[in-house]
């Protein structure tokens, strides 16, 4: 099958994605504007795990997606508990909730790019 990009390229570009959001969510945070009336906090987590949920399962077998799923999550959870523990940050539930919204948007989107494609799980 061929791909848009190397199966390294794409890891390689989802693991800078990783390190981005470690170093923005361990950073002093700037005032988001509010421009969803108090909830623009929450859609950014969702946007931003739906991100990284998909973008590594288009590139995996559907069988791994639950171990996809279960770091995803556990990257959200350590970062909210590390984020607790930071003078300049807080960590927040309702942010895990958010963040797991996220992941499972990202995979229905991975499920609709996928579905079709000659290898089950994988992009088309």
């Amino acid at each position: 099958m061929r791909h848009l990009i190397s199966p390294k390229i794409h890891a390689t570009i989802g693991w800078l994605m990783v390190a981005v959001v470690v170093v923005l969510s361990l950073i002093p945070a700037a005032p988001l504007p509010d421009v969803a009336h108090g909830y623009g906090d929450k859609l950014a987590h969702a946007l931003i795990y739906s991100v990284l949920m998909g973008w590594f399962a288009v590139s995996a077998d559907r069988s791994r997606w639950h171990r996809i799923t279960m770091w995803v999550f556990a990257l959200g959870v350590a970062l909210e508990c590390t984020q607790a523990l930071v003078p300049y940050r807080t960590g927040s539930i309702a942010d895990v909730v958010a963040n797991s919204a996220g992941i499972a948007i990202g995979a229905f989107v991975a499920v609709l790019l996928t579905t079709g494609s000659h290898r089950p799980g994988r992009a088309k």
